[in-house]
């Protein structure tokens, strides 16, 4: 019950993309510069499957699997484009999954994943026409269980078993006068898609789903009063097993990346560095992100019973740039061991296994290339 959301989504995502490309350019000029270390967390290099590829997410998941997207230039260099393959490892050893022959799955498209089991992954995506395709991993081969409606993009998706898997995500069209947002829900013989519209000639996008029960489901992401992206505010939508429901949130509140919930239920939803959590009955604030260079939470996920955060960095700082929930305040996680000798400028996938094991991907910022690194960290840190 894990995913993975690319930074490639239409709007919210799609302008923190381009905030990323500008500050890492920044960075480049600047360099990096060391700072105090933090305190002493166990990392462990995870090593890239070969010569030719380079992990950049990870989706853990029960007992030893954990599922891994690597990326390579086919042509030898970036011009020739970035293509995605996907890895499955069970215990300590990685195998590498058929090529996805409906599509080409780039590192660069909108794809999704999410999985319950060695045979339950899922890899959603589109087509070079933008059309949606789902792609599902049934530990043999690969089944396309894509939608019958072409104008839903799928930006998120959550399986809780082979049957039951939630995607949400927008509409595209280039004529609506309204753009809605999408909710499907896979039952096993085909997608049930509900479309939800705030204010009438309104564009929404949901970029995060949790699923916390069959009657308690949460969904975020944006809408704004006009299609074209603008006047636009964060959206946050909750399934009662009945009907979907707008939850207010306040005032200001941006575009929300990601929603999530605890081991104690309560819900938490990132938007720009703001963080809300949800009590039963109103948003709360006093767990904010304030890093210096951060623009954005990109990733909250839970570990070990502990939340961590994966930020997107923009200035040149010894930050990790990932953060950790103490219970009262965010304390920064050590940096990942590596030696680029610059800064991280995003990170990409954090993923909490069921042992509480932490898989980490990111970036660093460098000249004429964009240096990766993968990683875990130990359960206890």
């Amino acid at each position: 019950m894990f995913a993975r959301k690319s930074g490639q989504a239409r709007g919210i995502r799609a302008r923190l993309r381009g905030a990323s490309v500008v500050l890492a350019a920044i960075g480049v000029v600047i360099g990096f510069a060391e700072g105090p270390a933090a305190a002493a967390d166990n990392w462990t290099a995870v090593a890239d499957p070969d010569s030719s590829r380079w992990f950049d997410a990870f989706l853990a998941n029960g007992g030893d699997t954990v599922f891994a997207r690597s990326g390579s230039y086919p042509g030898g260099d970036a011009g020739s484009g970035e293509v995605a393959r996907y890895w499955q490892r069970n215990g300590t050893t990685w195998t590498l999954l058929p090529a996805i022959s409906s599509q080409t799955v780039e590192t660069n498209d909108d794809d999704v994943w999410t999985a319950t089991s060695a045979n339950d992954f899922w890899v959603v995506g589109q087509t070079a026409a933008a059309a949606t395709v789902g792609n599902h991993w049934n530990g043999t081969a690969w089944e396309q269980r894509s939608p019958t409606d072409t104008t839903v993009r799928f930006l998120d998706i959550k399986a809780v078993s082979a049957n039951d898997v939630w995607a949400v995500g927008t509409t595209r069209s280039s004529s609506a006068s309204s753009l809605p947002g999408t909710i499907g829900h896979w039952t096993g013989s085909g997608w049930q898609v509900t479309k939800v519209t705030p204010t009438t000639g309104s564009q929404t996008e949901l970029t995060s789903v949790y699923v916390k029960s069959a009657s308690d489901i949460w969904a975020a992401g944006e809408t704004c009063t006009a299609v074209g992206g603008s006047n636009c505010r964060g959206y946050v939508t909750h399934y009662d097993g009945t009907s979907w429901k707008e939850v207010a949130v306040p005032t200001g509140t941006v575009g929300i990346e990601e929603i999530t919930a605890g081991p104690s239920g309560e819900v938490w939803a990132a938007a720009g560095t703001k963080v809300l959590r949800w009590t039963g009955s109103a948003w709360t604030g006093g767990a904010d992100v304030s890093v210096s260079g951060a623009y954005a939470i990109r990733e909250l996920t839970w570990a070990g019973g502990k939340l961590y955060a994966g930020l997107g960095l923009g200035s040149a700082n010894s930050h990790s740039g990932i953060l950790r929930w103490t219970g009262t305040a965010w304390e920064q996680v050590t940096r990942v061991p590596e030696t680029t000798g610059y800064y991280v400028t995003n990170v990409y996938e954090l993923s909490g296994a069921p042992d509480g094991t932490l898989w980490a991907a990111g970036s660093y910022a460098q000249l004429f290339a964009t240096p990766t690194f993968a990683a875990t960290l130990a359960p206890g840190s």
